[in-house]
């Protein structure tokens, strides 16, 4: 079957590969990928993603082989995921920026039978590696007919694994779909998006770019790392739509010493991956743009709640509102509902939910139990139906038998003029026992006697008993603090 007659319809109607396909037999000279040296119209995304099909059946990738995606933020990331797709094969994350063991983890827990990538730097050297450089993407080639399921799988996501091992997460295409649509609602792309993602390799980067390309919208890659660089990306590409987390966003925001609007073009920009502060808000709201959003999604379930401009002015603190499609509630110790207003645990069922981990054994200790999915945060949803999400349940800390939670002290330690972010951990000591302590980071020259007397007139006995100042706090790749490493860390410098 050529391109051109995949393009016309082959009756494989739920393949992801299929749907994107149609916005090609739609508009093929439109923008489908762009990056600062050259764009690819839909057409050309097709005919290169099928040249890279032809490549992989010849490698010997067969219909349901897991294949691990070693890439960064390339059109050639996007064009495999979507020729794997074509010819029935499941797509899995092997994030080069890993540590090998980390990557080799991934191939032997999810049983991948290949590594595929451009650069034959990012091959493992105990799975057979598939080289995809000097493929020409231009010519036109023949592929056998597409004979995918709707619910045959599509994809493995990982979770961020901020609180432990990635756990795996199967997606089929028909679920891919669903959610991507149902996601795409409150994004509000159309064929005149621009859309700047995330991390393909990481859900939501990849959730969106897929969503944007099933509007007829254009996605915008290249590995920029540095602010400056995404700057300039942003203003010469003309991004309409951005997903930034509030790491990045603290970085280029250091750029923007006017207080006037510096990204005109973006339409929506989604701040994910982390709760961002106060101040942060502000600065977005009069530097970046006045269309600034955050939700708070999950790899399980997608976006929960949206919080949009107006609410973020009006209820900073808030994750938004909760979407009408899922049913959410906080409950206690005895997995009761708790009355609004009240801090428990937060549990959700959604029409797109998965029910279990990948590879999962033991369900007891699931966080899918009886239909719902126990999200691991406390929150407490408010009287006018507003989600506030405290913090992971486990990272409560435990002081001689008194709990605190760290999100409440971090709370009133982040509302210090000169404090961008704290995090407050169990630092310990050389007799065994543990104290309170948290980590600053600060945007001038402060002394740690005056933060601990201005901590202490507000919190009182809560106060933590060591105070830090730091250059910048662990994270992981997907910019989340690593809580568990701030305690060792500065504790190896004390001694």
């Amino acid at each position: 079957m050529t391109t051109d007659q995949f393009i016309a319809g082959n009756g494989c109607t739920l393949n992801i590969a299929e749907q994107v396909e149609r916005q090609a037999k739609r508009r093929p000279a439109a923008i489908a990928l762009i990056t600062l040296e050259r764009v690819w119209t839909y057409r050309e995304l097709i005919v290169a993603s099928h040249a890279l099909a032809r490549k992989l059946l010849e490698s010997g990738v067969q219909p349901g082989h897991r294949i691990g995606v070693s890439m960064l933020q390339t059109p050639l990331h996007l064009m495999t995921v979507l020729a794997l797709a074509r010819i029935g094969a499941v797509s899995v994350p092997v994030h080069v920026a890993q540590p090998v063991a980390q990557r080799l983890a991934v191939v032997h827990r999810f049983g991948i039978a290949a590594i595929v990538s451009g650069r034959r730097d990012f091959a493992l050297e105990v799975v057979p590696f598939i080289d995809l450089s000097g493929i020409d993407l231009t010519a036109p080639t023949d592929l056998p007919a597409c004979t995918t399921g709707p619910d045959d799988p599509f994809r493995i996501v990982l979770s961020s694994g901020t609180t432990g091992e990635p756990k795996g997460v199967l997606y089929g295409h028909r679920y891919m779909l669903d959610r991507t649509r149902h996601s795409m609602q409150s994004f509000h792309v159309d064929a005149r998006s621009r859309l700047l993602p995330m991390d393909l390799n990481f859900t939501i980067g990849f959730v969106y770019a897929i969503g944007t390309l099933l509007e007829g919208g254009s996605v915008v890659l290249g590995p920029v790392t540095t602010p400056p660089d995404m700057v300039q990306q942003v203003r010469l590409l003309g991004v309409t739509h951005w997903l930034l987390s509030p790491i990045m966003a603290e970085q280029i925001g250091a750029l923007m010493t006017d207080d006037d609007i510096h990204f005109p073009s973006v339409e929506h920009l989604r701040m994910t991956g982390a709760k961002p502060g106060q101040k942060l808000l502000d600065m977005l709201f009069r530097r970046f743009t006045p269309n600034v959003f955050e939700h708070y999604g999950l790899t399980e379930i997608g976006a929960l709640s949206i919080a949009t401009p107006e609410l973020l002015r009006r209820a900073p603190d808030s994750a938004g509102r909760i979407d009408a499609s899922m049913t959410v509630e906080v409950v206690g110790a005895d997995d009761q509902p708790l009355p609004a207003g009240s801090v428990g645990s937060l549990r959700v069922k959604a029409p797109f939910m998965i029910d279990g981990y990948l590879g999962e054994l033991d369900k007891a200790t699931s966080r899918f139990r009886n239909g719902w999915y126990y999200t691991g945060d406390f929150a407490h949803i408010d009287a006018e139906g507003l989600l506030f999400v405290a913090g992971r349940e486990d990272n409560v800390i435990n002081i001689g038998g008194s709990k605190f939670a760290p999100w409440d002290i971090e709370h009133v330690l982040q509302s210090h003029p000169l404090v961008r972010e704290a995090i407050v951990f169990a630092l310990p000591q050389s007799d065994g026992l543990p104290v309170l302590a948290a980590a600053l980071a600060v945007s001038n020259d402060v002394s740690i006697d005056e933060l601990h007397v201005w901590a202490r007139s507000r919190l009182g006995p809560r106060t933590p008993a060591r105070l830090f100042v730091v250059d910048a706090l662990p994270r992981t790749i997907t910019g989340k603090v690593q809580r568990e490493r701030i305690g060792a860390l500065l504790g190896n410098e004390q001694r």
